[in-house]
C-alpha cells in the first residue's frame, strides 16, 4: 500500500493544479515538482506490528514508502516532466524547496512546479515526554514571540503551491492567490551555540537579501508567519 505522506502528497498536488486551472494531460507547459516530507513514521509503527515474512522484498518497500521517491512517484503519476526532485533540510524543507521552485521556473528548467510538503506522524495523538532544553514545548501549547514561549509542538499536515511567472499567470488568466516576490537560503555555520541552536545573525542575514529582492524593506512587512522553535 502507498504510504500516507506519499498519498497525500500526490492528492493536494492535484487539488492545487485543479485549483490553478491546469490539466496535466492537456497543456503543453513542462510542470515540474519539489517534493518534500517529514520521518516516515508510519512505516516504522507498521514493521512493529507484523512479522518480517509478511513484508514485500525491500525495494519495493522503498519505492511505497521511502520519502527519497515522493517527488518523482507524483511525477509519474500526473505525467509531469519537468524536474522532480525531494528537499530534506530539516524544519525549513517546504521553504527551501519553494525557493528553489521559484529559482526553477526563472532559469527556465520548467514553465510551472508544484511545491508539496507533507508530514503525517500517526503518533502526534500519544503525547510526548517534556524535556528541558529540547524543542517541544513545556505545557503543550506553542506560544511565537511570547516570553512564555517554551518550544513548539507536533502537528500533520500538507500543502501544495503551484508557481509560475506572474507576467504568464496574468495573460493565462490564472488564480492568483499571491506573488512571491523574494525569497533567500543560507546556512549558519558553526556561527551559533550548538548545531540544533539556531543563529539570529543568519535569520536575520537570509531575511534581509530576500527583501532586497523584492525590493522592500522591514517596514513593509504586515505580517510575519514562523517556526515554533525559531529554527
Amino acid at each position: 500500500a502507498m504510504d500516507p505522506q506519499q498519498r497525500h502528497a500526490l492528492m493536494n498536488a492535484v487539488q492545487a493544479l485543479a485549483d490553478a486551472g491546469i490539466d496535466p494531460d492537456r497543456t503543453v507547459a513542462k510542470i515540474g515538482i519539489i517534493a518534500s516530507a517529514g520521518e516516515n513514521v508510519y512505516f516504522q509503527q507498521v514493521l512493529k506490528h507484523v512479522d518480517g515474512k509478511q513484508l514485500p522484498d525491500g525495494f519495493q518497500m522503498a519505492l511505497h514508502h521511502d520519502k527519497d521517491y515522493l517527488a518523482s512517484k507524483i511525477a509519474y503519476r500526473l505525467g509531469l516532466t519537468g524536474p522532480a526532485y525531494s528537499v530534506q533540510t530539516a524544519c525549513s524543507s517546504s521553504l527551501v524547496a519553494l525557493h528553489l521552485g521559484a529559482q526553477a521556473v526563472r532559469f527556465g528548467d520548467c514553465d510551472i512546479v508544484v511545491v508539496t510538503g507533507v508530514l503525517a506522524d500517526p503518533t502526534l495523538t500519544e503525547g510526548y515526554r517534556y524535556r528541558p532544553n529540547h524543542i517541544f514545548s513545556r505545557d503543550g501549547t506553542c506560544r511565537p514571540f511570547d516570553v512564555m514561549a517554551s518550544g513548539t509542538i507536533g502537528a500533520s499536515g500538507v500543502c501544495s503551491l503551484v508557481l509560475k511567472s506572474a507576467p504568464v499567470a496574468m495573460q493565462d488568466g490564472s488564480r492568483i492567490h499571491a506573488l512571491l516576490l523574494g525569497s533567500a537560503i543560507n546556512n549558519d555555520g558553526h556561527a551559533k551555540m550548538g548545531y540544533a541552536a539556531p543563529s539570529a545573525e543568519g535569520q536575520a542575514d537570509a531575511i534581509k537579501r530576500a527583501l532586497l529582492q523584492a525590493g522592500l524593506t522591514a517596514a513593509d512587512i504586515g505580517f510575519v508567519e514562523a517556526h515554533g522553535t525559531g529554527t
